[in-house]
């Protein structure tokens, strides 16, 4: 018997980056569902338990989406929702944001982010092998990586 799929959660507005995540994950042997914004994440992480997320801090509502609409603060939001909530607290939360502000990153680490990658300064196969380091040291058991060098 083959053990289940890691769940990795992202949330993230832009579909680009989540599409290329969604598939980067599931050809390293991971399940994946997503998110697009601050409502939908709050239901996707009230509904299941992830074994690790990945989470944007620039956020839109379900009611906002235009890109001068989002905002740091749900982002933040929805981070101290997960570590507060019973069920999810103790699941790794990996901030990937394009917010480079020493402030942000500070806050983010404050309410409980495992790590904060800055989206511009790293390809998504140092992503994955983070999220692969993290879920490791959690003692989550890896798929298999087919794709392994």
């Amino acid at each position: 018997m083959t053990a289940p799929q890691p769940l990795i959660f992202y949330i993230e507005d832009d579909s680009l980056l989540m599409n290329m995540y969604q598939h980067l994950f599931t050809v390293h042997g991971f399940a994946f569902a997503g998110a697009k914004d601050f409502e939908t994440g709050q239901a996707l992480i009230a509904g299941q338990k992830p074994d690790l997320i990945l989470l944007d801090l620039l956020l839109p509502t379900r009611a906002k989406w235009l890109p001068t609409d989002v905002n740091v603060n749900l982002g933040l939001d929805l981070l101290t929702k997960i570590k507060t909530d019973p069920i999810n607290k103790n699941t790794p939360v990996i901030v990937l944001s394009n917010i480079d502000e020493s402030e942000v990153v500070a806050e983010a680490k404050a309410r409980g982010a495992d790590d904060y990658i800055v989206k511009a300064e790293v390809l998504p196969k140092d992503v994955l092998k983070k999220a692969r380091q993290v879920l490791s040291q959690r003692g989550v058991e890896l798929p298999d990586d087919p794709k392994s060098e």
